[in-house]
């Protein structure tokens, strides 16, 4: 015990050198512990964004676009094909329809523009053509002739949803003014109306109104923000389907995955058993991008951790070398008296441990302080750099995608520092192989020296 003393004390032999020593050693250590900490902050927000962001993937009938284009309506088998893939967490399956005056008796709220009804003339001229008009009546619905026509009556839009949160606009909870919301999977005759449909016929919860020939039921009233939403109505699907005469018809699918890691995986299946009768879409590209900004921090962290290490053990380095060389005689001396390399080494393995113990306690202590606003530090610039890189690209970009780069910043926002047990256990590793390497070097050395090359040299 006298021995291990007395070596604890020689590392104090020169006090300026060793508080030196033992400061850079603790800014070393504290780097490393704040590094560490930021890197499994990060990395936990990380885990967290791949399953939560990017996540959705949007199966719709091949051709069609909103109430547009062509093809044929999923099936409900292709609806559980959907349903029955590995990795997909979740899915909420809509049906949309248009009610026009005939099918309710409700007064549409949403009033047609130049563009609204401009579209609904060239619909209405495009069915009478179908519908058996002949070559000159086709061509007198130019787009001339087209604007003549009288404005169409506004529509109604039905949703039918498994989901009823689906149909909100911000990705969260539809927001209901009063009432309560509906079950999807039901077959009720019930519905939530929009607030400006509510309001342009004098609706409240419980009243009811007729659609398809059917009586029915406001049980919510709901309002998201935006006015095509708010001038609509949500029914359950199976509900939707009954009263358009459509069993069984799907007009789009949200498939939520377990991860966006498996993303790719799920397209590429759902693409192989759904084949050329539905269109795919996905948000994997916000997903990628938000990760790789917290991947960015994640590195930078990681290359921090590693630098520190080597700044410590090259400060522990060169401090013992300097220390051997400066007592090389009284080395040799011990060594001439009987004393073994394994004594002298550990002796010296005691110093450094001594200097490496306080430095680490100063370090671990200041690493506490500094770890919060070191992660705040390295989130702060990246996403500095990433709102610049995507404030430039946003011009021609829909509201989704532009939802989709905000939470790319609510991800910045949301990343806290968090000392766990683990980072710890780590940190004090590292400081022990700090000491380790820094004591090799100067061990080879005292190895090597001969007590009578050094008592002839002295």
């Amino acid at each position: 015990m006298n021995v291990v003393s007395r070596d604890i004390k020689n590392a104090f032999r020169s006090p300026m050198r060793s508080g030196a020593i033992i400061l850079m050693l603790a800014i070393s250590i504290g780097l490393i512990l704040s590094m560490l900490v930021a890197r499994t902050s990060v990395n936990s927000k990380i885990d967290e964004v791949k399953s939560k962001t990017g996540i959705n993937i949007t199966i719709s009938p091949a051709g069609v676009m909103g109430f547009s284009g062509g093809g044929n309506a999923l099936t409900s088998d292709q609806l559980a094909t959907i349903v029955k893939t590995v990795h997909v967490a979740s899915t909420s399956a809509t049906l949309s329809d248009q009610m026009s005056t005939s099918d309710t008796n409700l007064t549409a709220s949403l009033e047609l523009g130049n563009f609204g009804a401009r579209q609904m003339r060239f619909e209405s001229a495009s069915s009478a053509t179908t519908n058996g008009g002949s070559t000159a009546t086709s061509n007198a619905t130019s787009a001339d002739s087209i604007d003549t026509r009288p404005a169409p009556t506004p529509r109604t839009t039905v949703t039918g949803t498994t989901n009823p949160n689906s149909i909100s606009t911000d990705g969260s909870d539809l927001t209901l003014t009063s009432g309560a919301t509906i079950d999807g999977n039901s077959s009720a005759l019930i519905a939530l109306v929009g607030s400006d449909l509510v309001a342009k016929n004098n609706l409240t919860v419980g009243s009811t109104f007729t659609a398809y020939e059917k009586t029915i039921t406001v049980k919510g009233i709901f309002k998201t923000g935006n006015k095509f939403q708010d001038s609509g109505i949500i029914m359950p699907l199976a509900t939707a389907q009954t009263l358009t005469s459509q069993t069984g018809a799907v007009s789009s699918v949200t498939a939520t995955v377990d991860s966006s890691d498996n993303v790719s995986a799920v397209i590429t299946s759902l693409k192989t058993a759904l084949s050329d009768k539905a269109d795919i879409t996905s948000q994997a590209e916000v997903a990628a991008a938000s990760v790789s900004s917290l991947q960015s921090i994640s590195s930078l962290a990681l290359a921090g951790v590693i630098g520190a290490t080597v700044a410590g053990a090259v400060i522990v380095l060169l401090a013992m070398v300097m220390i051997v060389r400066e007592r090389r005689h009284k080395i040799g001396v011990i060594k001439a008296i009987g004393g073994t390399n394994r004594k002298v080494i550990g002796q010296f393995v005691t110093e450094a441990l001594t200097l490496t113990v306080i430095g680490a306690i100063v370090g671990l202590a200041l690493g506490v302080l500094v770890s919060g606003p070191m992660t705040n530090s390295l989130v702060s610039s990246s996403q500095s750099n990433t709102s610049y890189s995507t404030s430039t690209t946003r011009g021609g970009m829909g509201g989704e995608m532009a939802r989709g780069f905000n939470r790319i910043g609510s991800n910045f926002t949301q990343v806290t520092s968090s000392i766990t047990p683990q980072v710890f256990i780590i940190a004090i590793g590292i400081t022990l192989v700090i000491a380790v390497i820094g004591s090799a070097v100067p061990a080879w050395f005292i190895a090597r020296i001969r007590p009578a090359e050094v008592l002839r040299s002295e």
